[in-house]
């Protein structure tokens, strides 16, 4: 399985469901501190590191990182942001396997009306293993 793989399989189930929540079409793969509208959302992959491999560089195992920031503003904005939340916990855990590793935790924003909550997902993905079904 290919690094591109995982992150286009995992980000275009994640897309689809948060679509569905008052994100609408404002979600982006970037790592971003700043977003252009909000309620907002991003998938930002970390990393792939290799957990198990041999001297050679032939790696038996791989842990997908990913950190998910929701972004909201205005009346009842961290209720919202939970919600949103939610959606997203449960596509990463019930379509991919993903376990949440951090989080979901408050960041303080400079402005203090932004909400940010950010989350950190991982899954060991084996060799032989597929990420999706």
């Amino acid at each position: 399985m290919k690094v591109s793989e995982i992150i286009n399989d995992v980000y275009a189930v994640w897309t689809e469901a948060i679509s569905k929540t008052a994100v609408k079409k404002n979600y982006s793969m970037e790592n971003s501190t700043i977003v252009a509208k909000i309620p907002a959302a991003t998938l930002y992959f970390q990393g792939l590191p290799t957990t198990d491999g041999d001297l050679e560089g032939n790696e038996a195992s791989v842990t997908p990182t990913i950190q998910v920031d929701i972004y909201t503003k205005g009346q009842k904005a961290l209720s919202q942001a939970y919600d949103i939340d939610d959606v997203s916990h449960e596509t990463l855990v019930r379509n991919f396997g993903f376990r949440r590793s951090y989080g979901p935790e408050l960041i303080q924003s400079t402005d203090p009306s932004i909400k940010r909550l950010t989350s950190r997902y991982t899954r060991l993905v084996g060799l032989e293993d597929k990420i999706t079904e």
